[in-house]
């Protein structure tokens, strides 16, 4: 008997270890799959350098584009073509832009500020076509102030930004949730008599509450409006025992610890505000889970540790971690489940910037999982040192600088008068490399996380990862458990492709003989042809193009007639894939404060002193007589006659329209999702319920044209012109919203006393439009590469001085230092600075960020 319950003790010993042999196994092909996962499917990341950190209408913006790839930082040699948009405050994509990237990774170019409608806070987006595979988060984005243009030429001082145009246009198109890859465990809304409604997010480190095993949860408190709330709070069970306190910063953030039960979980709040009376409001938190892992990371001490807690379920098996940064994998191993569990982290040894901890069981499910960051250490070879040659500003004088860093690297620079900067700081290369990227949404002063690596920044970091860290490297799909789809290739030459779908059934239609016609203006022209796939897929494969051309798609069928097959033309729904602008973000409201200029320790400061006695005083060109050398003339303007002007003038649907829209744009996007074209009043009331909502004085019947408390007003009140139809007889479209303002039939306003919103729909035709269709054919455009334009300002070596207000004094997108690691800048001043602030960004060919500190 002894001997046959040794045989079989032995049996399932052998058994165990066989099965932890393939959990084991198991394990380890996980991590294989996971660490040629990054090799596969590599990322990239865009960072723009602009030339100044807010604007002016009808200025002109100006940025340098750095694209990389994420695992290793070097300069991408994947995507070859560089989208950058601006969208306006309610997140409306008003350009897009297309900029070649070279062999550096590099690219530069300009957006002019002149088409827009008011001042605002806008958004510039920066990507490429293959980015947008991993969703908003994964792409650029920078939230700038435009304002008022000057009443008088020069005078930068009313920063003005036009509140009636955007605060009407609610709701907002943005996301107000941008909750995507953030496991959020747990959420509570509350509103009271004296308080605001007050939202809280619970963030479990690791993932989740397991029960009986201690574990720390973050948490972030905002109003309605979006603003952080500060007050303090308890944790409670059923039984009404105190478990946590915290005390939420000023930026609602909090951190408490507890061992919970599997009872609820109550979280008390109070408003520290001083009121007549304290107000409480009750949260629940995510209920706890009887089996599983707690994950807890030690990112503030010095010698980094790692905690794990297994309950009881789950001791006895194996499980697998991973650290990982920027999706390489650069520590691993197996372990045994037990209740508790450390590992030792080396700091010095990980890489700087967001690390990822995952630990996952042997079926590569997630059981817990940690994002963590690490300060950079100073290095003086990563700065850029900027020397000023001239010794002092003269008014339109020139300015000679030297810059100082590692040998043949790539640089831009900006030199911006600092008596009209606008705005404050949003970080450089540095802090969106390494930290911006790989964070959900916005953070408030990211500059302060890289300003010192001591205790109360390592625990603020720490605060921000557990809140609003957001996974680039979805173990999921890197260990292969979940299929990832490229939804949109990298684009190393223009593709164009999309679906064919049937006339009247919609349906994919498949072998359909397509042809692709494109001309310009220039005279130029390409052709080609495809045949679509079983599933009604197409696609061209076309050269690099420059600018807008036309583009003719012709649809064909064979048909057979006395044995011989010929082509026929055929109308199709041709949808084109091009609608992959990712989904505008949501903004919070500390984003979008002003803040006022922070002048660093690199401030270049030269200020005016009294001018020699042998040097003439400074006299304005406008304020002295000059000798001019004669010019010719090249061109004539070209001019309406006034009843032309006045019909074609779209400044009076502009000057105080809160929404606008390119008709043919807006066109396209319809066919390109393989819809017809709508009714242009089905398509005014879509867009008027998508911003306004349901109102019942909106009417139903989309057949009547003109409806009540809706005006439209085509081509100025042109009383030749017939009422549109079709969206394609419409070139633009402007919409004012506003209680108690009416247009006349003279095109003057006229002040109502109504309650109800009034809403002016401006119409401009196209007036050489023909409503004929050729069967089989759409005509739509192409967009190819946008040109860059060259910076430029007056040569005062050859004129005279005159009134110069030039913000942005200096913009140079492309310095490249010698073997040494110099490089010289030499420009005019304009005719007022006194102070200059220099910003100057690159990096080297390895990939190494450069900033002057």
């Amino acid at each position: 008997m002894k001997r046959l319950i040794y045989i079989l003790f032995l049996v399932l010993l052998a058994l165990r270890l066989h099965a932890q042999s393939e959990e084991t196994s198991r394990i380890l092909s996980y991590i294989q799959k996971a660490m040629n996962f990054n090799k596969v499917v590599p990322q990239e990341k865009v960072y723009l350098h602009f030339d100044n950190m807010g604007y002016f209408e009808n200025e002109t913006l100006w940025f340098k584009a750095y694209v990389t790839r994420t695992y290793d930082g070097h300069a991408s040699d994947l995507s070859k073509v560089l989208y950058v948009e601006l969208l306006n405050p309610t997140g409306d994509v008003l350009q897009t832009l297309k900029y070649p990237i070279d062999s550096l990774g590099q690219s530069h170019g300009e957006m002019k500020l002149d088409t827009i409608l008011g001042s605002g806070l806008y958004e510039v987006r920066a990507y490429t076509r293959y980015m947008t595979n991993w969703g908003t988060n994964a792409v650029f984005s920078r939230v700038i102030p435009i304002f008022k243009k000057p009443k008088t030429e020069g005078d930068y001082s009313d920063l003005t930004i036009a509140t009636i145009p955007y605060h009407n246009r609610l709701p907002n198109r943005r996301d107000p949730l941008d909750s995507l890859y953030v496991r959020a465990a747990g959420e509570g809304v509350y509103t009271d008599d004296l308080m605001k409604t007050i939202s809280v997010k619970f963030y479990p480190e690791g993932g989740d509450l397991i029960a009986g095993k201690k574990c720390r949860v973050a948490m972030l408190a905002v109003d309605d409006n979006g603003h952080p709330h500060e007050g303090e709070g308890f944790v409670m069970n059923e039984r009404g025992d105190v478990l946590a306190s915290v005390k939420t910063d000023t930026l609602g953030r909090g951190l408490f610890e507890l061992v919970p039960d599997t009872g609820k979980l109550t979280f008390q709040m109070r408003n520290l505000k001083k009121s007549t009376r304290r107000s409480v409001q009750y949260f629940t938190l995510p209920e706890a889970k009887r089996d599983g892992c707690t994950l807890s990371v030690d990112a503030v001490s010095e010698q980094m540790l790692a905690t794990l807690q297994c309950s009881d379920g789950i001791c006895g098996s194996m499980l697998g971690y991973v650290i990982m940064h920027n999706g390489n994998i650069y520590r691993c191993d197996t372990l045994t489940a037990s209740p508790l569990m450390e590992i030792e982290l080396d700091r010095q040894a990980m890489p700087e910037g967001v690390n990822q901890m995952t630990v996952f069981d042997s079926r590569g499910a997630i059981m817990a999982e940690r994002l963590f960051f690490l300060c950079p250490k100073p290095d003086k070879s990563d700065s850029i040192r900027v020397t000023a040659i001239t010794q002092r500003l003269k008014p339109c004088g020139k300015v000679e600088m030297e810059l100082k860093t590692r040998p043949n690297a790539n640089l831009s620079f900006s030199a911006m008068d600092a008596k009209t900067m606008t705005n404050g700081k949003q970080g450089n290369m540095k802090t969106w490399m390494l930290l911006s990227s790989e964070v959900r949404g916005y953070i408030h002063n990211v500059d302060y996380y890289f300003e010192a690596d001591d205790k109360e920044h390592r625990q603020n970091a720490d605060l921000l990862m557990l809140t609003q860290g957001w996974r680039r490297y979805d173990w999921r799909l890197m260990s292969e458990r979940y299929t990832f789809r490229k939804a949109q290739p990298i684009e190393d030459q223009f593709y164009l492709n999309g679906q064919l779908k049937a006339y009247r059934k919609h349906n994919p239609v498949s072998n359909v003989r397509m042809y692709v016609s494109l001309y310009n203006e220039k005279g130029q022209s390409l052709i080609g042809n495809a045949v679509t796939d079983a599933e009604g897929n197409y696609a061209f494969k076309m050269p690099f193009l420059d600018g807008e051309w036309k583009m003719c798609i012709y649809t064909t069928r064979d048909i057979k007639k006395k044995d011989k097959a010929k082509e026929k033309r055929k109308t199709y729904y041709v949808g084109i894939d091009r609608l992959y602008s990712p989904v505008p973000r949501y903004l919070t409201p500390i984003e979008t404060e002003i803040r006022h200029p922070h002048l660093p320790n690199t401030f270049v400061k030269k200020p005016f002193k009294e001018l020699e006695e042998e040097e003439n005083e400074f006299i304005p060109i406008t304020e002295k007589d000059y000798v001019l050398q004669n010019v010719t003339v090249k061109a004539k303007r070209k001019y309406f006659t006034n009843d032309n002007w006045r019909f074609k003038n779209e400044e009076y649907g502009k000057q105080y329209a809160s929404l606008y829209y390119n008709a043919d744009r807006e066109l396209d996007k319809i066919l390109d999702r393989g819809e017809p074209a709508p009714y242009i009043h089905d398509f005014i009331l879509q867009k008027l319920k998508d911003r306004l909502g349901k109102y019942n004085y909106i009417p139903r019947d989309t057949k009547a044209f003109t409806s009540e408390r809706i005006f439209y007003v085509i081509d100025n009140n042109d009383r030749s012109v017939s009422s549109p139809v079709y969206l394609d007889e419409v070139k633009s479209i402007y919409i004012v919203f506003n209680e108690k303002i009416s247009p006349t039939i003279e095109n003057a306003w006229t002040f109502i006393d109504t309650p109800k919103l009034n809403i002016i729909v401006y119409l401009y035709c196209h007036h050489l439009f023909s409503s004929e269709s050729n069967k089989g054919l759409r005509r739509t455009y192409f967009q190819g590469f946008n040109q860059a334009s060259t910076f430029k300002t007056e040569d005062y070596s050859v004129i005279p001085p005159m009134a110069d207000f030039r913000r942005t004094i200096w913009w140079q997108p492309d310095i490249t230092t010698d073997a040494e690691g110099k490089a010289k800048v030499e420009f005019f001043n304009n005719s007022t600075c006194e102070e200059m602030y220099i910003s100057v960004e690159g990096m080297t060919q390895d990939g190494k960020v450069l900033v002057n500190e």
